[in-house]
């Protein structure tokens, strides 16, 4: 029943009845929906700006990957990161892992595509993660999330037939090709600019 309402690759827009709570006016992304297992997905519009040293630890045994200003000679800057959702895998931040979500092509090993040209990965901050290609100027659309948005099975469901949450069907790579630093987008404009992608 699961899957004939929502799908990986689908979106969720919050409704007036979550008003007031964690998810109002959230868009989810959704990752995986599983009827046994439960479903999770990423709130793409909830933004942080940090500097990558305060998320990810240089790796001294690999002096060929640097944070862009130490190359450049730029100013330290911040980079702007999103909250996936509420439930995080442990505490405190720094032991903390970050989904990757990549349009084209990825990076990582392990990836998976979610919809056509729509990757995510999932690893831990202490990786030895290629900041300078994730964050190159060129590259606008790499998004990195803290934590994730989780339902038990048959909970997802529920919220839906209960009208907390209206599934939206645009096309993922549509949605993530845009740069990732523009203002977020709330649900009334999200709906507005995918209106004919909503029935299938």
């Amino acid at each position: 029943m699961l899957n004939e309402i929502v799908n990986p690759g689908d979106f969720l827009l919050a409704t007036p009845a979550l008003k007031g709570g964690y998810f109002q006016d959230c868009v989810i992304f959704m990752v995986e929906c599983s009827a046994r297992a439960g479903s999770w997905g990423l709130v793409i519009n909830h933004q942080v700006h940090m500097p990558l040293d305060e998320v990810f630890r240089k790796n001294t045994k690999m002096p060929n990957i640097a944070f862009p200003w130490e190359t450049s000679g730029a100013a330290r800057q911040l980079h702007t990161f999103f909250f996936g959702g509420p439930v995080q895998n442990s505490d405190p931040f720094q032991k903390l892992s970050v989904s990757i979500l990549e349009t084209g092509a990825s990076i990582f090993e392990g990836a998976y595509e979610i919809s056509k040209g729509v990757f995510i990965s999932k690893i831990p901050l202490d990786m030895e993660l290629p900041v300078s290609k994730l964050t190159a100027p060129q590259n606008k659309t790499t998004r990195m999330f803290f934590g994730y948005s989780g339902w038990e099975s048959g909970q997802l469901e529920e919220e839906i037939l209960n009208g907390a949450w209206e599934v939206s069907h645009p096309i993922p790579l549509e949605v993530f090709s845009r740069n990732r630093d523009e203002i977020p987008i709330t649900v009334n404009k999200f709906r507005k600019s995918y209106e004919s992608y909503r029935a299938r």
